[in-house]
């Protein structure tokens, strides 16, 4: 589920993180984009982790039990039950991996936002072709309701 008029509030993300946003780790990043982005889309805070350095963005992978951007994408994906899905079928809001030797940690994390996929670098805003990612997400949340026999 996405919530109502989400198209419209992921383009003013998209558009502030273009035009206004300076680049600032921890705040308007790699990962604070993706994130703010699930946010806007589902109503969700998916990651809570402060960090303002590489220092403590190391300290959350250990504690995370993860060592990349990778890692981490796929424990929070799955707790939050957002699917991997074909990179054929990603569609607008979705979050794409991109595996770079430009990144600290293996790889980053971007949103469709339409044609392309929008990467928030250090250097630049990036746009790369959604068939140049390794995997994908389908960002809706969905209510899972487990029911136990007692």
């Amino acid at each position: 589920m996405r919530l109502e008029n989400w198209d419209s509030k992921l383009q003013l993300i998209i558009e502030e993180t273009i035009n206004n946003e300076k680049w600032v780790l921890g705040k308007n990043d790699c990962l604070t984009f993706p994130l703010k982005c699930i946010e806007t889309i589902t109503g969700i805070k998916v990651f809570d982790n402060k960090y303002k350095s590489l220092k403590q963005i190391k300290n959350i992978l250990n504690k995370m039990r993860s060592k990349d951007t990778l890692g981490v994408a796929l424990k929070v994906f799955e707790k939050y039950n957002f699917k991997q899905i074909d990179i054929s079928r990603v569609q607008k809001g979705d979050v794409l991996y991109y595996r770079t030797d430009r990144a600290d940690f293996g790889g980053t994390l971007g949103v469709c936002i339409g044609e392309s996929v929008m990467f928030n670098w250090s250097e630049s805003i990036n746009l790369k072709k959604k068939e140049d990612c390794l995997i994908a997400w389908r960002v809706e949340w969905k209510f899972i309701i487990k029911l136990y026999m007692i």
